[in-house]
């Protein structure tokens, strides 16, 4: 999924030709001999070297019923041996899944078919699809767990297929937590009807995804001070307003620009009068994103404070579209399998909200960028009339300085705080403070523990200045430790 800039035909064109290279490796790693399916491995295979024994010494004892007995079985070892050769062959696995983006707590349906297109019948399989644990099945039973990665379980369905057959299973999928979700790779494991011999046959792709969407909530469920957010009664603290469109003037108040001054009113009145802006239906507004959990970098993240402002975001972003803003989002956070941070420009398209929940629900944890200078150096990119709305769980020096120069060159800020404490009030910056309702976790010199009160948790320890390194370096190697790993793996030839 990119969501950062258009492609140009070139790149779509580059993009187009490795597909195909890799369509074309993965059908010749399908074709190429198994180490099980060489006559050496069935030479080397111990039933065969025990009946070759036992026929050399029926020979020499002259025991015909044990010369007929070797020979039956080295007729059975090789009719196994051919067997089990071809039972992958022609076997076809196909998920069909009814929806395949969700909302947390919502339910689907996933259809598993498996297929034998051949004489050959299969006279048992055994299929592990690697399934993820943040959308499982509703039967617990269905799904078993995998070692070493808690993010991912098996699927795992046994069958027998008689030639030619087809078999349809159904399961009903919860959606837990948000994230963007691979299915795949398949294991499929087989062999002859004796047991003699096992062949396994992992799929190269993960060709399905399963999305699941941030939690979306009303702005009043949230705490925002409007009276109708969703309706065009007006109310009295107004989150966007369109300098274009002056409804009256009022008194001044401290919190009022310069820019907002009404000079004739003042003159006319002989008290410093201000203009009344109406809300536009027609106004831009950019969502900018922080998933930084905390001020310092090295106290780690705090996932639920994480869930909570994307949770927010998409919230607002809901909102914004059904009141017919052209809505846009920044965010310092990273989307799956990358390390650079992503914009996606204000629009009214149809597509423009799933386009926002797509995104927020493939942010992770890794934080590109210092949110202040972040919002600062993307602000060109922006429309200069959007109003620029800071989603974030602190308000730290640099962000105050970035609102403050952005609102002295023209820009409308608003900051939506969601920590503990509230931040103070800046001239010019409309604030909203909906701090989270758990207690922030508490942290020690030797370990980030886990809080009773909370059980909230931080992910990652404290630093040592020796050999810290910073969170590209760690996606870096990370990235390399994963390539190796997956070069590494072996599938080991059949008994």
């Amino acid at each position: 999924m990119t969501l950062q800039q258009p492609l140009s035909q070139r790149e779509i064109q580059i993009q187009r030709e490795k597909r195909e290279d890799d369509l074309k490796e993965l059908s010749a790693k399908a074709h190429e001999l198994h180490p099980g399916d060489t006559v050496g491995a069935l030479l080397n295979h111990r039933w065969v070297s025990l009946a070759v024994l036992a026929f050399l010494l029926s020979i020499a004892s002259n025991n015909r019923a044990l010369m007929a007995m070797t020979a039956l079985m080295l007729v059975i070892v090789t009719i196994a041996w051919l067997w089990s050769r071809n039972t992958l062959i022609n076997l076809v696995y196909r998920r069909k899944l009814r929806h395949t983006h969700a909302f947390p707590g919502e339910t689907t349906e996933v259809e598993i078919t498996i297929e034998n297109k051949k004489w050959l019948p299969v006279t048992w399989l055994q299929v592990q699809d690697t399934w993820p644990t943040g959308f499982p099945p509703t039967r617990a039973e269905a799904m078993s767990e995998s070692e070493g990665d808690p993010s991912t379980g098996y699927l795992t369905n046994a069958y027998a297929l008689r030639w030619y057959e087809r078999i349809r299973r159904r399961y009903d999928l919860l959606a837990q937590k948000r994230g963007v979700y691979e299915l795949g790779p398949v294991n499929m494991l087989s062999g002859d009807p004796f047991g003699l011999f096992e062949r396994l046959r992992t799929s190269g792709g993960r060709e399905d995804y399963l999305i699941v969407y941030p939690e979306v909530k009303t702005l009043d469920q949230l705490g925002f001070p409007l009276q109708d957010p969703f309706g065009d009664r007006r109310v009295q603290r107004r989150l966007f307003e369109d300098p274009n469109r002056v409804i009256g003037v009022r008194d001044y108040q401290p919190q009022d620009t310069f820019r907002q001054i009404h000079w004739k009113a003042t003159a006319r009145t002989g008290q410093m009068q201000t203009k009344l802006y109406e809300p536009t239906r027609g106004a831009s507004i950019v969502l900018a994103v922080n998933i930084a959990s905390f001020e310092t970098h090295w106290r780690g993240f705090w996932p639920e404070m994480t869930e909570y402002t994307l949770m927010v975001g998409a919230s607002i972003a809901k909102w914004a579209v059904e009141q017919n803003y052209a809505v846009g989002l920044i965010c310092n956070g990273a989307l799956a399998r990358s390390d650079q941070s992503f914009r996606i420009q204000p629009s009214r398209r149809n597509d423009q909200l799933t386009k926002i929940l797509e995104a927020l629900a493939g942010v992770n944890y890794f934080v590109t960028a210092e949110f202040g200078r972040f919002v600062l150096q993307e602000s060109p990119r922006l429309p200069i009339g959007a109003t620029i709305v800071m989603i974030t769980p602190f308000i730290s020096e640099m962000i105050a300085i970035s609102s403050l120069r952005l609102r002295d060159s023209g820009r409308r800020v608003a900051w939506v705080n969601l920590g503990k404490k509230k931040p103070n009030e800046l001239h010019g910056i409309r604030l909203y403070h909906l701090p989270i309702v758990l207690d922030e976790p508490t942290m020690t010199e030797d370990s980030l523990s886990i809080s009773s009160a909370s059980n909230v948790a931080l992910a990652t320890p404290l630093p040592n200045p020796d050999n810290y390194e910073t969170p590209r370096q760690r996606f870096l190697r990370q990235q390399h430790e994963a390539e190796k790993a997956q070069e590494a793996e072996y599938v080991s030839p059949a008994r």
